[in-house]
């Protein structure tokens, strides 16, 4: 589990520190904060963990530059080996009741959620991958694009809201 003031302090370390360098020291600052990092991760500028739940980033992945995980307590975010998040994309794994009949629309009881960037797929710049979204192995997120459902393996997805535009 995330700590949130260690992840705090990690959040705005990585502000600072060079845009590709210093990955040993990035990798061991996620780790004291309660992320899982395999080896030979690369990291961004600018990534930003919010939030208690639980992120494992896999071996050799790639996380680009001011990428945002957004995690409620409890759920989790898991970016499989050798799989790319780019660019300012965001990856969430909750959201709240929607109904007319509350104070407000959008309810203040949010949900939990898994989200899986499967092995070898990639999730290119400027993406949102909404709550308990599994992205397939080796497939492709076009840039700009809001996944709302699973990606099938080997396939390319793009729009908005996602769609299959082919099979790769």
């Amino acid at each position: 589990m995330i700590s949130s003031k260690k992840i705090y302090i990690v959040n705005l370390l990585m502000a600072i520190l060079p845009n590709s360098g210093c990955q040993k020291l990035k990798a061991r600052l996620y780790r004291w904060a309660g992320v899982t990092v395999g080896s030979g991760v690369e990291f961004f500028q600018g990534i930003k963990v919010q939030g208690i739940g639980e992120l494992e980033i896999h071996d050799r992945a790639f996380i680009g530059h001011e990428v945002l995980f957004m995690l409620n307590e409890g759920s989790k975010i898991v970016v499989e080996e050798s799989a790319v998040v780019s660019s300012r994309s965001t990856i969430m794994t909750g959201f709240h009741s929607i109904s007319p009949n509350g104070e407000r629309i959008i309810g203040r009881e949010g949900t939990i959620s898994i989200v899986r960037i499967s092995r070898g797929a990639a999730v290119l710049a400027s993406c949102n991958v909404l709550p308990g979204v599994t992205i397939g192995e080796m497939s492709l997120v076009a840039a700009g694009a809001t996944v709302a459902k699973d990606v099938a393996p080997r396939t390319l997805v793009g729009g908005c809201p996602a769609k299959l535009i082919r099979t790769l």
